[in-house]
């Protein structure tokens, strides 16, 4: 036999062999293809953050490199759990590739395959099948398994190409990773954004709408005032402007404390708003209305659309009445009202911050004129308007420039008319406007918190003034009277710093007498009698002026460590033409001399006035049938010459 004979056997093996290296070299030459592929798991595309989408893909490219009867991807979840992700054949058979590995899992084979970085070849229940297994992990961390079946001589024949699903697996397990590293961040992302979206609309919130009541505040307000203008410009429709102030607030808030302030501030705001979502036009429309907190006690309201000024009138007189009601705070009654300013656009001002200038001259001139009511602005408000806030620059300076003055209208005796004592009331004695009374600048000193300056002057000057008085022929100390404000005695050490003005001027405190009215002492009773005590205590009289306005009970008045009730103008007045005043004041009477007070009545002006007062047992009074008011000269010159006044028994 020739030696380049081959026998049919061997023939056929060297095309055998030829074959399975032909199929070795393309299953390489996919295999490379493949690790070229896989580059595309860890794009940056939606596609490749979804775990579902990655898995697919990573199948994808076994496939070709395998030739699997089934195949399998098991994702192990946030408890440690196996869970089945993704199967080629579900369930083809009654015996299928998931039921194989739940067979391993119970065997325990397939924690062991999980420790393999290397595809695990394993017998199975298939016929001349094997059930390949391979975990699916990065360095760190196991992701999860891929299993597939394959019949035993395919699987030889693709031998060397395994080591590429190691390749591929390695890679799923980064995108996985890296697709949860995503989703995390996406979530974070996202939840930042929410928090983020939330804080600005809270802070845009805050910033244009009052903390206290809810309500938009004074940027916002003036915001929709100038759109409301721009929207009805050249049209027939009017806008009305309404500012609205309550009347003595700050008394209310210096009396019964900031918290009671602002919950009266509440109360109301919640009262108007109500008013506003139940008010309408004259066609039965609701009023297109905004209420704002403009800042303290200052509230704006907007109403457009206007056809007339009887609309206007009517919903400004359901605020007015709204506003003055009895409202309980902790506990308290508190009766408050409102004043009013009212501009209209476009005649009383066509942008925002005339309209609001003029809106707040007209609402001033509703308090001037009595308070608890309203104004419509009119053009020469706004003259009377620069005076008032002219008058307010010069009283910061009044003390310095030494404009302060001081009279005194004398107290007497109703049965020798003796001069007893006297009330020091204050003047400033303006450089341009001539001498202004305490109406004219008290209010206004309250206001700007200069009460507390003015009322340690007026100390002051009453100590220099007793010491220059004459004292030959008096057997009983002379008393100066003066008025302390709400304010004044919420002073945390009013006792003290008067005190020490009267160290300071060596005069007796026994020699001053502190006014204060009933209405200001029954706003808080608690702190009116704590105050009165530690100012009996350094020696100083106390008297409770205006009384029988005030309501105080006979037990308060019990309470307070009071020496003088002063009988109220208002009802001796009318002692001769009414007998209920008479009763009221021989009431008064009575009463505090059961109390061991001394009474004295004020605004006594006719001799008749003056009998009655007598004849009910009055100690004292003082009025302009005894005396006016004068300066200190004119009133030093009274003493001196010991004059006894108008009426002597």
């Amino acid at each position: 036999m020739s030696p380049s004979y081959k026998s049919p056997e061997e023939v056929n093996a060297l095309h055998e062999r030829i074959r399975f290296l032909e199929e070795a070299l393309e299953a390489n030459a996919y295999a490379m293809d493949v690790l070229a592929s896989t580059t595309a798991i860890f794009g940056d595309t939606d596609r490749n953050r979804s775990p579902d989408l990655i898995i697919q893909s990573s199948l994808e490219s076994i496939r070709r490199l395998l030739p699997a009867r089934d195949m399998a991807v098991y994702i192990l979840d946030g408890e440690s759990s196996f869970d089945l992700a993704y199967q080629q054949h579900p369930q083809e058979d009654e015996y299928g590739l998931a039921d194989a590995v739940e067979d391993l899992i119970q065997e325990g084979t397939f924690s062991w395959a999980l420790h393999q970085n290397h595809p695990v070849c394993l017998p199975s229940r298939f016929d001349g099948e094997n059930v390949l297994l391979h975990v699916i992990s990065t360095r760190t961390r196991i992701r999860g398994m891929f299993a597939a079946r394959f019949r035993q001589n395919d699987l030889q024949r693709h031998e060397m190409t395994l080591s590429t699903l190691t390749m591929v697996l390695f890679n799923t397990a980064y995108a996985l990773e890296s697709a949860d590293l995503f989703q995390m961040m996406d979530r974070r992302q996202k939840a930042l954004q929410r928090i983020t979206e939330h804080q600005s609309r809270e802070l845009l919130h805050h910033q244009s709408h009052d903390s206290l009541t809810n309500l938009p505040n004074r940027m916002l307000f003036s915001d929709r005032l100038s759109q409301a203008i721009n929207r009805h410009q050249g049209t027939d429709h009017h806008i009305a402007l309404i500012l609205l102030d309550l009347d003595n607030f700050k008394r209310l808030n210096d009396s019964l404390g900031h918290r009671a302030g602002d919950e009266l501030i509440r109360k109301v705001a919640q009262d108007l708003g109500k008013l506003l979502d139940r008010s309408h036009d004259r066609s039965g429309r609701p009023l297109r209305a905004t209420l704002s907190r403009l800042g303290g006690d200052e509230f704006g309201i907007l109403v457009e659309d206007l056809q007339g000024l009887e609309g206007c009138v009517r919903l400004v007189t359901d605020v007015v009445r709204t506003t003055a009601v009895e409202r309980t705070i902790f506990d308290r009654p508190v009766v408050t009202s409102a004043s009013c300013g009212i501009a209209v656009f476009p005649y009383d001002g066509e942008d925002s911050d005339v309209l609001l200038s003029n809106a707040d001259a007209a609402m001033y001139e509703a308090k001037q004129r009595g308070r608890n009511g309203f104004r419509f602005y009119t053009q020469d408000l706004n003259s009377r308007t620069f005076r008032h806030f002219e008058l307010e620059k010069e009283l910061g300076t009044a003390i310095e420039q030494d404009q302060l003055v001081l009279h005194y209208q004398p107290k007497v005796d109703l049965h020798t008319g003796d001069i007893l004592g006297a009330e020091a009331l204050i003047r400033w004695q303006h450089p341009k406007l001539g001498l202004l009374p305490p109406s004219h600048f008290i209010e206004l000193a309250e206001d700007m918190t200069l009460i507390e300056a003015i009322g340690e002057w007026v100390l002051r000057q009453v100590c220099q003034d007793l010491k220059r008085l004459p004292s030959q022929g008096r057997d009983h100390a002379f008393r100066v009277a003066i008025n302390v404000s709400a304010r004044q005695l919420r002073q945390p050490d009013l006792a003290g710093d008067f005190h020490a003005i009267l160290q300071a001027a060596n005069v007796a405190p026994e020699c001053i007498e502190l006014e204060l009215t009933e209405t200001t002492i029954m706003d808080d009773p608690k702190g009116a009698a704590r105050m009165f005590e530690r100012l009996r205590k350094i020696g100083m009289r106390l008297a409770v002026d205006d009384f029988g306005t005030g309501h105080a009970s006979l037990i308060q008045l019990k309470k307070l460590p009071a020496d003088t009730l002063k009988i109220d103008r208002s009802f001796v007045q009318d002692l001769e033409r009414s007998d209920g005043d008479a009763r009221i004041v021989q009431a008064i009477i009575q009463m505090a001399h059961t109390l061991g007070l001394n009474i004295i009545a004020e605004g006594v002006e006719t001799e008749r006035q003056a009998e009655i007062l007598r004849e009910f047992g009055c100690n004292e009074a003082q009025g302009y049938f005894f005396a006016h008011p004068m300066p200190f000269n004119d009133f030093h010159t009274l003493l001196q010459d010991r004059t006894r006044l108008p009426w002597a028994g």
